[in-house]
């Protein structure tokens, strides 16, 4: 086989296949820029309004108020999961202008005041690092990737519709993206997480950067 006769065609394909990683990606990290409250709300959040009664909350604006000083971000919206027990936050959004905060009512009841502040910090080096907009742009070419093997997998259940030399063609391009695909993810998904791993460490630093408490 002569590999120039079939250059264009190796040409188009990947043309092809890196024009639907792409745009796969867009539109998956499109949908994700609907900013920080979108995604507190939807997972139960409640907005800690600035004349909010509860001691608790009025301790957690305080902080967030605090943090965002030392950190210089703007303050970002605030929400508790009310119902949830366990100690948690996240920090969600593109950019700082619409990043969200959100923490447990669990971990308002479990933690000291210092405690809320290294928890605090460490969400608030998230959105000061980029992290957000980084997870998102990795989730998005994650998806990108996994359409390839969506692909794939449908061109392979639509094979009875072809004859049975077309078919054989369908089959064999939709097994190779299928494979090309999923092989994708795995090893994106590593890098996903080694690069989270690291991201973490970086907002631990620093969290005690801001907090000036070890």
């Amino acid at each position: 086989i002569q590999v120039g006769e079939h250059l264009p065609l190796l040409i188009w394909v990947s043309l092809l296949t890196a024009g639907a990683i792409g745009l796969a990606s867009l539109l998956r990290i499109l949908t994700l820029r609907g900013g920080g409250g979108t995604v507190a709300r939807g997972l139960g959040g409640v907005l800690v309004g600035a004349d909010t009664q509860d001691p608790q909350l009025q301790r957690l604006r305080n902080v967030v108020e605090e943090m965002a000083i030392a950190s210089g971000v703007p303050v970002p919206a605030i929400y508790v999961l009310e119902h949830e027990e366990g100690i948690n936050a996240f920090a969600a959004g593109y950019s700082p202008a619409d990043a969200a905060l959100a923490v447990t009512r669990g971990a308002l009841q479990g933690l000291s005041r210092a405690e809320l502040q290294g928890v605090v910090a460490h969400e608030l080096s998230h959105i000061l690092n980029g992290d957000m907009r980084l997870n998102i742009h990795l989730i998005g070419l994650l998806f990108g990737i996994l359409v390839l093997a969506v692909i794939g997998r449908i061109m392979i259940s639509a094979r009875h519709s072809r004859s049975s030399k077309g078919s054989a063609g369908i089959v064999l391009i939709g097994l190779a993206l299928m494979i090309t695909g999923y092989i994708g993810l795995f090893f994106g998904r590593l890098i996903q997480a080694s690069v989270s791993r690291q991201r973490e460490f970086l907002a631990d630093a620093s969290a005690v950067q801001f907090t000036r408490e070890p």
